[in-house]
Formats: structure tokens, sequence, C-alpha cells
């Protein structure tokens, strides 16, 4: 065993977590490197960023305290900022909350203005072109519903169908009309150069519509020399319609309820939340399953058993991971909201079918002959629950390792031992997966016996115990996932 003592390497918060990872949104009421910190403890495993709410100096502090948090408690947590996309919103308005009653006349402009129970200003522009009369139009996911009665070149007039609160910078929506907006809006470009100069580990592209607007946002990332993970809002009925090309084209996907329950007929979200983490199963990409997921303890302090079921199913469907929105970023019960569904995460995946969730990857990743890097990521999921191992230790450079072995949902606690932080963070969405920050090694037996250092040191296992190690050769060469050695502890530094 090494000499010194590394357990702080795995603090011990982490071993009781969820595998199902919990995003929190950041904001008022959580940010803060006391409150991040709290957030940790509780469940978070990644930070979120809402790039339409907040400015760039407020999403700067937020940044260096997440990154502070997570250095100063050893652990890795991923960056999330969400892109505002093509989205209409309405815009700055003379009081926080206007109320708009049913049946009177109400203007959108395209003019900024202050909005009152008149009118109110839409950005960015284009919504003129994308409606036409009699066209539906919902203001903050029906909070306010209007039907269009005419539409000249300065406004859209509109009745008042469904009375209700208006709230600044709330979405504009006009279900069953495609958005024609081109995706790199004002808004987006600012959102994008913001993110160009910061250090962020996932970026959200809401109102994504096609592979072609990721496509184009990796692009224009890689030009400045950013690579982030993207992760496609799927949140109108064009990204449910282009799905397989979206999930060809980005790293991971999101379940944005809220715009998808306005887009769509509300009784289809379930089929469709379904359908999204099954696809992306199959094809080993993360999922994030969002929005509502805790609504009302922004004001009360737990959660509905509508709310406690909605949870639990996403984690029996095979989610990577849950997100809370106004919960933490507003709410009045932010560590709560997170230890409540930690407990709900926990208790669901006592009952997940993992066979089965391997399964939907293994026959996806079979088409045409299973590849050697899933063969082994396969394996060792079985292997180890065959011999009752008590870790799978991924040695993993890029994180490319353990995402492969994380994507066949193993029963056994998942390690990814990597020299590169960075990789630990963007590991921050992959179901069940720890990061943990070793030195480089030169040699595989010396990974070998970092691994056995490391198991009995953090008390995972105990000498006599068996680890399953997965990893690549050569040494430090992304996606070369090849070799599979079960270690029974303790492993010497050297065969002799």
């Amino acid at each position: 065993m090494a000499d010194t003592d590394r357990s702080y390497l795995l603090p011990p918060f982490l071993k009781s977590r969820a595998r199902t990872r919990i995003v929190c949104t950041i904001g008022p009421a959580t940010g803060t490197l006391s409150r991040i910190k709290r957030l940790i403890r509780s469940g978070m495993s990644v930070g979120r960023l809402n790039l339409s709410h907040g400015n760039s100096s407020d999403h700067d502090g937020y940044v260096k305290i997440l990154r502070q948090a997570a250095e100063e408690m050893g652990v890795a947590v991923g960056i999330l900022a969400d892109l505002p996309g093509p989205k209409y919103r309405v815009g700055d308005m003379a009081e926080p909350e206007i109320t708009l009653t049913t049946g009177q006349r109400f203007i959108l402009l395209r003019t900024p203005c202050d909005g009152n129970t008149e009118r109110a200003s839409v950005w960015p522009l284009g919504l003129h072109n994308d409606i036409k009369k009699g066209s539906l139009v919902l203001i903050d996911e029906g909070s306010v519903e209007l039907r269009v009665d005419s539409i000249d070149e300065e406004s859209i007039y509109c009745r008042v169908t469904r009375g209700g609160i208006m709230k600044p910078n709330k979405a504009v929506t006009a279900p069953g009309n495609t958005t024609t907006v081109d995706y790199f809006t004002p808004e987006t470009e600012e959102a994008l150069a913001w993110v160009e100069s910061s250090d962020i580990d996932f970026v959200g592209l809401s109102y994504v519509r096609n592979g072609e607007d990721v496509v184009r946002v990796r692009s224009q990332l890689s030009a400045a020399g950013k690579t982030p993970q993207l992760v496609a809002k799927i949140e109108i009925q064009q990204a449910v319609d282009n799905l397989v090309d979206i999930l060809d084209k980005s790293d991971a996907v999101m379940v944005a309820r809220g715009d998808l329950g306005v887009e769509l007929p509300f009784e289809r979200v379930p089929s469709v939340q379904k359908q999204i983490i099954r696809m992306a199963n199959e094809i080993g990409k993360p999922v994030i399953t969002a929005t509502q997921m805790m609504e009302s303890m922004i004001e009360a302090p737990m959660p509905t058993r509508a709310e406690v079921t909605d949870v639990y199913n996403a984690v029996r469907d095979g989610t990577d991971a849950i997100m809370l929105s106004a919960e933490t970023s507003v709410g009045k019960y932010p560590y709560r909201a997170v230890q409540a569904m930690t407990k709900i995460a926990k208790r669901a995946e006592r009952y997940l079918e993992h066979p089965k969730l391997a399964g939907r990857r293994r026959d996806a990743a079979s088409k045409g002959g299973l590849p050697v890097d899933d063969a082994i990521a396969d394996v060792a999921a079985v292997t180890a629950s065959s011999l009752n191992a008590k870790a799978i230790v991924a040695f993993t450079t890029s994180g490319s390792t353990a995402a492969r072995v994380a994507a066949y949902r193993p029963v056994t606690p998942l390690l990814a031992l990597t020299p590169n932080i960075g990789a630990g963070a963007k590991l921050a969405l992959r179901w069940g997966v720890i990061p943990v920050a070793v030195k480089v090694h030169d040699n595989i037996q010396a990974m070998f016996a970092e691994a056995s250092n490391l198991a009995i040191e953090t008390k995972i296992a105990k000498e006599g115990d068996t680890i399953v190690a997965v990893a690549g050769l050569p040494i430090g060469v992304s996606g070369t996932t090849n070799m599979l050695r079960v270690i029974t502890l303790p492993e010497p530094v050297s065969h002799g």
C-alpha cells in the first residue's frame, strides 16, 4: 500500500450519492461558495447556468465559485451553460408581474418597449414571419394564452383567450408553427462569446431543430479552441422529428419538458420522454430529464406525491440525470429539493433493470459486429456482477473508457481514474461514474497497483476482495478500450 492516506480522493459523501446524476440550476438562492458546497454534499453533480437570465458578471462569478468549491472538496463537478437559442421571449416589463385578463386585447411588438397590460415586445425578431391569423401564442409555457387576430409590419394584434400573469423574459411559443429564425440570434451569439471565454464543460442548445444546428455551434466553438460537450435540448416537434440526426451530432440530450409540453399535446409528452431516453440509452449517450420535476418545492418543503413518482419513473426508465431549475436557482428549499431527488433516485435504483438497460446498448452497438471497446465495457459490467466485485475501475484520459462502461449500467460501483480533472468534470453527466484524479503512469502494472491502493485506502474494498480494471493500450491514447483485468487485492507494484 502507499505510504500516504489518499482517502481524500474519494470524499465519503460520494459513496452515498445516487448513481443517477443531479443537475442544479445556480441562481440567487444558491450562488455563494458555502451554498454551492452544500448543493454538492446534497448530491449535485453538475451546476447549470441559464444564459437567458442574469448577466455575464453573474455567470463569471458562478463559474468561479463552482470551480473553487469542487477543488476544495476534491470532487469533479461539471458546469452546463444553456444558450438562449432561437427561442422567442417577451422583453422588459414595467412591473415584475403583469396580469392579463381573459377577453382583453393585447399587442406583441417588434420594437423594444416596457411591457404593460396592453403591449409587450418580443425578441429576437422573427415571430411575425412564423405565425398567421388564428395562430395560438403561449407566454411562459401557457401561463397566458393569446389568439392572433391580425398582423402588420410592426404589431401582432391578439385577444387574450386565457388570462394570467406575464413576467419579463419568459418564453413565447406558437405550437405547430416552425421557427424560421436563424439559430445564431444576437442573444445566442452573445452567449456563445461568453462560453468561448469561460471554463464550461457542457453547452445546452435550446430550441435545437436538427443536427445542423448542433454542427454549427460545434464548429464555432471549435474555431475558438473550445471543445465542450453539446447537450441538445429536445423541446419542439421539429427536434422530435429529427431525433436520430440530433442524437448522432450531439454528445448528450435533454428532455426539456416545459417547452415540449407546450409544443406538443400534453398527453404525448410521457411517451416522447420514454422514446428519447430509450434512444439515448441505445447509442450510449447521456440523457437528462428536466423541467418541473420538483416544481412545488420552489415554495414548499416537501415534493408532491406526483413529483416523487415522476422522478422515480424517469430513473427506472433509464435517464442518466435529473434536473432542477427554479427549485435551486430561486426556490426557498434548494437543498431539500436535491436531497429529496437523491432519496427518490436511490430508491428507484434498487429496482433498476440493469440487464434490460445493458441490452438496449448491446443490441444497438452490435449491429454490424460489436466493436472491441464496447465488448470490453459490456464484459466488464457482467464480470464484475458475476464475481461480486467491489468496484469497476476504468483508467481513462479523455473519459471515453468510463463513459462506455457506464452505458452498460453496471450494478457494481464505477470509478474513473483519470490524470485529467477536466475529463472528470465532463463525466459528471454519466450515470454512476465517480471520477478520481490520479497521477500519470507510464506502465500498466503501476496503474493496476494504483487501482488496488485506491480501493483499499478509500475503504471501497479490503484485502482479498476483487475489483475489475478496464483500460486501453497504448496508455494515454483516447478511444482504445481494449483490456480487462480482474485484480485480487492487494496488487503488487511489480510481479518481480
